[in-house]
């Protein structure tokens, strides 16, 4: 599902399992301000976000995990705040940052994989080191530079963490992404704010409550019905 922030909670109704998604968006200014059902943990994109953006995330998660040249992102918005962990192949991260974390106390790790993106490198770690079940995905990831290779790519990191039964969500400041499994499940997007439903795989039932449009058991797929701004 992709909410572009802009009322009320939304609700996909479907069988079996549920999963509360508040936690998402309760970071931005406008979305309603009760804390969140979870702390989840947080990992920073090399790609732009707003200063008033990752104080509120980095206030509200743990562990802070940076990719790769998130690190300078970081460093440049916020020098005060300090991750637990620096982790990528550090072919964009500049070496002098990285120094100043090291000393200071940071962890910096490098990884010669290259099956792996960055990302994908910092969910395990999320999971492994910290034994994270839900995560803030903290970043602009849409189509950043033109880039919509990447940001196919970050779709495949949230299926890939939810394998492994983590709770992960992209988050930018002014969208989000979440990867919706069989189940219900519960939105609280800010007020005025566009959602669409997206199948990635194959075709999907899906039933609403709370949308401008509701869908009672509509079929959504590829070359057939997206709900697009609903």
């Amino acid at each position: 599902v992709v909410g572009q922030r802009g009322r009320g909670k939304m609700t996909l109704a479907m069988p079996e399992r549920y999963r509360d998604w508040s936690w998402v968006t309760a970071s931005w200014s406008d979305a309603q301000r009760s804390a969140p059902s979870v702390r989840p943990g947080m990992i920073l994109l090399n790609t732009p976000l707003s200063k008033s953006l990752l104080q509120t995330l980095w206030q509200r998660s743990w562990p802070h995990l940076v990719a790769d040249g998130g690190a300078s992102h970081l460093h440049r918005s916020c020098p005060e705040l300090l991750p637990e962990l620096v982790l990528g192949d550090f072919d964009s991260a500049q070496p002098e940052i990285l120094e100043s974390y090291r000393e200071r106390g940071v962890e910096v790790r490098w990884s010669s994989d290259q099956d792996d993106t960055d990302l994908e490198k910092c969910l395990a770690a999320a999971q492994e080191d910290f034994a994270c079940e839900h995560l803030y995905i903290a970043g602009q990831f849409a189509g950043v530079d033109g880039r919509m290779d990447h940001t196919l790519g970050a779709m495949n990191a949230l299926y890939k963490a939810q394998a492994k039964g983590l709770n992960a969500a992209l988050l930018s400041d002014d969208c989000c992404v979440a990867l919706l499994t069989k189940g219900s499940h519960c939105l609280a997007p800010p007020r005025k704010s566009q959602c669409g439903l997206v199948p990635l795989g194959g075709p999907v039932h899906v039933t609403t409550h709370g949308l401008c449009w509701d869908m009672t058991d509509a079929v959504l797929e590829w070359g057939g019905l997206l709900s697009l701004a609903c």
